[in-house]
């Protein structure tokens, strides 16, 4: 694989009123291309300069277009990805990575779902295709090129700053010899960093691969209770190095959607967007809490079941109204918690969190439980006081275990920067 040396005629500035206007944005006027280049009512086509070998071989203009990520780029990614260490690229149980929260970025890339960017809460991958065209005087492609960019990258929730892995995929090639892409992006709220390969361009022909390209990124969000949410765009230059003359065709695509804050802890950072904060809890190591949340999950009513995906909880972190709430959940009568003696350093253990929306209920109305743990593993629950579609309960748990999964609930909000007022679900494993 050759790699151009020499640097793009022609520098794409933010050309985003196309990507940007459906999404309420204010677009950047891009940079037209050459004079004489445009080619009127062919859309992302340029035209072949008279004379040249293209316009000798009847080649008119040669256009950009888009096309769907086909099951051959999956298969090809998925290969690629099995080589990259640590990347869990087969699906998680049949999963497919684009359903799986804690999918690498690498992995996502393989998704099967229809669309560019598939993300969770802290990686995305954007898939694009690109199909580079020569056109004859009627419209007619003469030749083709099939291209594949992908973008993978994963974020840092105590970072301002992020960087994205590029991979570009030669395909189906069709009367088309080579083809050199140039990649740049911008967003907004955020810093962008130098185009792909330093500004230059790759050139690729079919059935070729190139990995070593990288975008960077840096919100403009810092602490002080800041929030913002970049958008990133890409914009692409692609030409034949088989033409004498530079006939630069120019593409661009909206990318992911990146959320910074300085709201949540003392350091800000980012995560994806669009996507629910889970809260992972195991019972191997908070006994009794994780047991206790579980089974309110399980046990109370639809309408009670707090926590899950289709109910989840509002961050409430007010210290006032935290305490408050504990204390009608857990000391306020007329059925105060009253500690059991067959549980070590017993203490009140609420669901929904004092510090949720959700909590605070009168303890009077909560069902009362004891989370045992019978060896093995293995756990049973004995219920103290069943009330009628109960919307909350509170737990016997050792004082240990309740201030460790309390502990572990602060830290993730934090990991998943949970802000005010945000939903999240809450998962408990083994």
């Amino acid at each position: 694989m050759k790699r151009a040396s020499r640097r793009l005629a022609t520098a794409v500035s933010l050309a985003l009123t196309a990507v940007l206007l459906p999404l309420g944005i204010s677009p950047v006027a891009a940079a037209p291309p050459p004079a004489g280049q445009a080619a009127e009512g062919h859309g992302t086509c340029t035209a072949t300069t008279p004379g040249s070998d293209l316009a000798r071989q009847g080649t008119a203009r040669t256009c950009v277009k888009e096309r769907p990520v086909t099951s051959e780029d999956l298969a090809r990614i998925r290969t690629r990805t099995a080589a990259i260490p640590g990347s869990a690229a087969a699906p998680l149980d049949d999963v497919d990575p684009g359903d799986d929260p804690d999918a690498s970025p690498e992995a996502l890339c393989t998704s099967s779902k229809r669309q560019d960017v598939v993300s969770n809460r802290h990686a995305y991958c954007m898939r694009h295709g690109i199909v580079y065209v020569l056109e004859n005087r009627a419209g007619e492609p003469i030749g083709t090129a099939e291209l594949l960019v992908t973008a993978r990258s994963a974020l840092d929730p105590k970072s301002v700053q992020w960087q994205e892995n590029i991979a570009v995929y030669a395909g189906k090639y069709d009367g088309v010899s080579a083809v050199r892409l140039a990649l740049s992006s911008s967003c907004t709220a955020c810093i962008p960093g130098p185009p792909a390969w330093g500004g230059g361009a790759i050139e690729l022909r079919a059935g070729e691969v190139d990995q070593s390209g990288h975008l960077s990124y840096e919100t403009t969000t810092r602490g002080g209770g800041e929030r913002s949410r970049s958008m990133i765009a890409y914009q692409s230059q692609t030409e034949s190095p088989d033409a004498e003359y530079p006939v630069i065709s120019y593409g661009q695509w909206a990318g992911p959607s990146v959320a910074c804050d300085g709201q949540v802890g003392s350091t800000p950072g980012c995560i994806a967007t669009d996507n629910l904060a889970r809260v992972v809890l195991s019972k191997s190591q908070y006994g009794a809490s994780a047991v206790a949340y579980e089974w309110a999950q399980n046990n109370l009513s639809d309408n009670n079941a707090m926590g899950t995906a289709k109910r989840p909880l509002t961050r409430d972190g007010d210290k006032a109204r935290a305490k408050s709430r504990s204390y009608y959940t857990c000391k306020a009568p007329p059925k105060p918690f009253a500690a059991d003696p067959t549980v070590v350093n017993d203490e009140c253990d609420e669901f929904p969190f004092a510090r949720t929306r959700q909590g605070g209920t009168i303890g009077s109305m909560c069902a009362e439980i004891i989370p045992r743990y019978v060896g093995g593993g293995a756990w049973r629950v004995d219920v103290v006081r069943d009330e009628p579609v109960a919307p909350c309960i509170r737990a016997h748990v050792p004082s240990d275990q309740n201030q460790n999964a309390g502990r572990s609930v602060g830290r993730q909000v934090q990991s998943e920067r949970i802000l005010q007022g945000e939903a999240y679900q809450v998962v408990i494993t083994p």
